[in-house]
């Protein structure tokens, strides 16, 4: 009898940590996609400068990147620190790039998360159906202090991404792209970043100044022009769950008389192009 009585004494203070344990397994995710979904929201919203690296593919690139947001929408400008000079400007119409060795000019429509290595998804919520959110911790990065949000993906058709959130204004701090193998292919890095406030902000000339000796190129997709429309008859037979059209381009081939089409799609995290 006080063997049953000490067991039924011991399930009875078990039991509140058994439920406490269970319970905060969806709030500790919740917790990750509210990290999530303020990082987005930073990235958006706020006005910053910070120089940061780029790993991949063996190489690695050291970049700066500008951006603010106005009653007109957002504006970034994103420039090389080594190798050749380039610049990339984006506002909500254009993306301009600029490569003034080989005196180039190219413009074209504004593609979010399509021209920078810096990826931040949108719609945290749609992720949740097929990647797992966790929180792994805290951390330092540029001397800042991070938290860090590893999203997993639910299947293998699609790479994970494990981020550094600044735990004071939500900015990216550093991110690492991770294939099917658990194995990390691209990184970011910021080692320096400035947050702007009030009416402060970065400048950014949305139309830079260029020479006579430029060439500049103007790409159309979707044009209402029959040469460069779009063709969006073909359709993919299968895809992974989640995925949908996000654009279909076609661009001149250079130097020859050909088109090439590009179909994108996307879920909110991973990217999937089909050229054709």
């Amino acid at each position: 009898m006080t063997r049953v009585a000490s067991l039924t004494k011991l399930s009875t203070r078990l039991l509140p940590i058994l439920i406490s344990s269970l319970v905060s397994v969806p709030a500790f995710a919740d917790a990750a996609m509210d990290w999530v979904q303020k990082m987005s929201d930073s990235m958006r919203n706020l006005n910053y400068q910070g120089d940061f690296v780029y790993v991949y593919e063996n190489q690695l690139e050291s970049m700066q990147i500008s951006h603010y947001r106005d009653a007109h929408g957002e504006k970034e400008r994103l420039i090389s620190l080594n190798g050749e000079a380039r610049e990339v400007i984006r506002d909500n119409q254009n993306l301009t790039c600029i490569w003034p060795s080989s005196r180039k000019v190219v413009v074209d429509l504004s593609r979010k998360n399509r021209f920078s290595p810096i990826f931040i998804p949108e719609d945290i919520t749609r992720l949740e159906k097929f990647y797992e959110m966790k929180l792994l911790g805290k951390d330092r990065v540029a001397n800042m202090d991070a938290v860090v949000v590893h999203i997993d993906p639910k299947d293998k058709y699609r790479y994970g991404m494990k981020f550094w959130i600044n735990e004071h204004n939500g900015l990216m701090m550093k991110s690492n792209l991770i294939n099917e193998n658990g194995e990390v292919v691209e990184k970011v890095m910021f080692t320096s970043l400035k947050l702007f406030s009030g009416d402060d902000k970065p400048v950014i000339n949305t139309t830079p100044p260029i020479g006579d000796n430029y060439t500049v190129l103007r790409y159309h997709s979707g044009d209402s022009s029959k040469s460069f429309a779009a063709d969006n008859s073909w359709q993919l037979g299968r895809t992974p769950g989640g995925f949908w059209r996000e654009s279909v381009m076609k661009r001149k081939v250079p130097g020859t008389k050909h088109f090439m089409h590009q179909i994108f799609n996307t879920d909110g995290l991973d990217s999937l192009s089909i050229f054709i």
